[in-house]
């Protein structure tokens, strides 16, 4: 039952499948056409968001920290499995979840210039990131952006 992350992208230092012959339960990959995608971009664009929603002076260790429980916790209400151990890449509330856990985090360590209480906080993450997905797909609609595969 062992776990391997070959995260190099874009080839990893082990194919999947040639890991799960050779023994691994769970195998995560920084690529998104495998499953259990591990990925930078599964957190960096919340914990800007959050970050910037309270305006932020810093971003600690601690907002990361609280970012990664809020994914887990989001990846656990998915549902977990051997080819499920993240949420998803399309899985916006877990965008809008890690925003929240961001800012609150901020304030509380005392590095947030504006003061919000949760509710708040993810109701602008989430007007926020609907906005900027809808303008995405009215440019690939438009031709203006390749449409992702």
């Amino acid at each position: 039952d062992s776990i391997l992350f070959p995260l190099a992208n874009p080839l990893p230092e082990i194919w999947p499948w040639v890991a799960r012959e050779a023994g691994a339960r769970i195998i995560a990959t920084g690529r998104s056409d495998f499953p259990n995608q591990v990925n930078n971009s599964n957190g960096f664009p919340a914990i800007f968001r959050g970050a910037l929603d309270v305006r932020a002076k810093t971003i600690t260790d601690e907002m990361c920290l609280a970012a990664a429980g809020s994914m887990a916790k989001r990846a656990e209400e998915s549902g977990l499995d051997d080819e499920n151990i993240t949420p998803n890449m399309n899985d916006m509330e877990m965008f809008c979840r890690e925003a929240v856990a961001v800012g609150m985090k901020a304030q509380e360590q005392g590095v947030a210039l504006l003061k919000m209480d949760a509710a708040t906080a993810y109701k602008k993450a989430k007007a926020i990131i609907e906005r900027a997905q809808n303008l995405t797909q009215s440019m690939m609609r438009e031709g203006f952006i390749p449409k992702a595969d």
